[in-house]
């Protein structure tokens, strides 16, 4: 007796190939997958699976660009998603990929992020979105009016497999995120960031801050590795002091940095590896995991970047501060510059309604709570069963508010490929839905 449990490839993004990227003569489509399916075609230009010079693949999730030829036969359509151009046709010198946002409410953390990457040198956010707070997604939506956000809608996938129907959504979800958001930057990036949130990249002295040190940070390092496609970063941990519950935002207008003058340690530098952030040469990498690269370009590498060399920060959402006694630092000039730009933002750049509105309650203050859940998830980790993501979101959702939320909505057609397996590719565009309340259940 015997046993074959198919499984599901799914078609993640499909993009043209860059003329300047191209190795061969003719028409290329880079097309991503966690698993390659046998073929794949796109309305008019019919992509087929096949080895060439200029095929690839990766061991999480598949990469491919192949030549453009005609073949049906267990096929399934795939859209080609058509390249965008801003600042008229040059690259922006950094962009930032954001990891994909998953139940996500904290728009004051989401602000300190934005702002900071703005202020420092970054000229354009991507922002992926699977379910978020209605607050959150009416924010973004206000950057993207004035051009420094872009929105990506970030639909949940089906069932990947019957073996294990969850198969790692999260962990799997991100990286395979941060590769499609590659490609989408590719035609307009130079130097592309992937990261959270509430993880930015500042010099080891936040006092010698100002307007584009990022980008002389990452050029310099560049310069210093000319064979580096890809710099590997550690983040170290800093934490702002609890907020007390009255004194909590409920609109962008009273929505203020206060809290970066009164935090005063970060975690120093140690031995051991820490999780690491990514930063790419667009045309040097192909695809990115969700703390290192993957396949690189022409015989380029990735650098790992010493911590006492340069490192992000991440604002670590904790009651207890684990940085305490550890580094000393001074934010108020960060402060000064964030708190100077967002007076710019209120009066000239959001919508006078925008700034008024009335919004739930960001989660800015830190819990007890919050950690003892957190540990709890961690130390699932080191056991031989493992019932839930590791994601401070999971703790989030202990906090019951009734807020309206977003998810992404999608439609996937399927496709039977041979020996059990059906390959699965969006129909078409996904579009933004309504959630359950808190996003605890998406609606799909």
């Amino acid at each position: 007796m015997s046993k074959n449990i198919g499984r599901r490839p799914i078609v993640l993004g499909a993009f043209h190939r860059l003329k300047e990227e191209k190795n061969l003569e003719g028409d290329y489509a880079v097309v991503y997958s966690d698993k390659i399916p046998k073929f794949l075609f796109n309305k008019g230009n019919p992509i087929s699976w096949g080895w060439s010079s200029n095929t690839q693949l990766t061991t999480n999730g598949n990469l491919l660009s192949t030549d453009l030829i005609n073949q049906k036969e267990g096929s399934i359509a795939v859209q080609l998603e058509e390249s965008l151009f801003f600042n008229e046709g040059k690259k922006y010198p950094l962009v930032v990929c954001i990891a994909p946002m998953y139940t996500y409410t904290d728009w004051q953390i989401m602000l300190m992020g934005i702002e900071t990457w703005i202020a420092l040198g970054a000229q354009k956010i991507i922002f992926p979105i699977q379910s978020a707070s209605a607050d959150t997604v009416f924010i973004l939506k206000e950057y993207e009016r004035i051009g420094i956000v872009h929105l990506r809608k970030w639909p949940k996938w089906p069932l990947l497999s019957d073996v294990n129907p969850n198969g790692l959504v999260l962990s799997r979800g991100i990286e395979e995120s941060h590769v499609n958001c590659l490609h989408f930057v590719k035609p307009f990036a130079e130097m592309v960031v992937f990261t959270d949130i509430d993880d930015m990249l500042m010099p080891l002295d936040p006092m010698k801050i100002h307007s584009g040190v990022n980008i002389e940070i990452l050029r310099s390092i560049f310069r210093e590795h000319p064979n580096a496609g890809s710099l590997l970063f550690e983040h170290r941990d800093f934490i702002p002091p609890e907020t007390a519950q009255g004194e909590l935002s409920q609109s962008l207008s009273d929505f203020n940095f206060a809290f970066l003058h009164q935090t005063k340690w970060k975690t120093k530098c140690k031995i051991w590896r820490m999780k690491t952030r990514v930063v790419v040469n667009a045309s040097r990498v192909d695809s990115v995991n969700m703390h290192e690269t993957g396949i690189h370009r022409f015989g380029y590498a990735q650098v790992r970047v010493p911590c006492r060399r340069a490192h992000f920060y991440h604002l670590r959402h904790s009651f207890k501060n684990i940085a305490l006694n550890e580094w000393p630092i001074k934010l108020d000039l960060l402060q000064y510059k964030l708190e100077k730009q967002w007076k710019q933002r209120l009066n000239f750049n959001f919508t006078k309604i925008a700034t008024e509105k009335k919004l739930t309650r960001s989660s800015v203050e830190s819990f007890a709570d919050f950690d003892n859940c957190m540990i709890a998830i961690n130390e699932e980790h080191w056991s031989l069963r493992v019932s839930r993501c590791l994601t401070p979101h999971v703790c989030y959702s202990r906090m019951a508010r009734n807020m309206s939320c977003v998810a992404a909505v999608a439609d996937y057609g399927f496709s039977y490929s041979g020996n059990g397996d059906y390959v699965s590719a969006l129909r078409n565009e996904a579009e933004f839905g309504p959630s359950e309340l808190n996003c605890n259940f998406d609606f799909l």
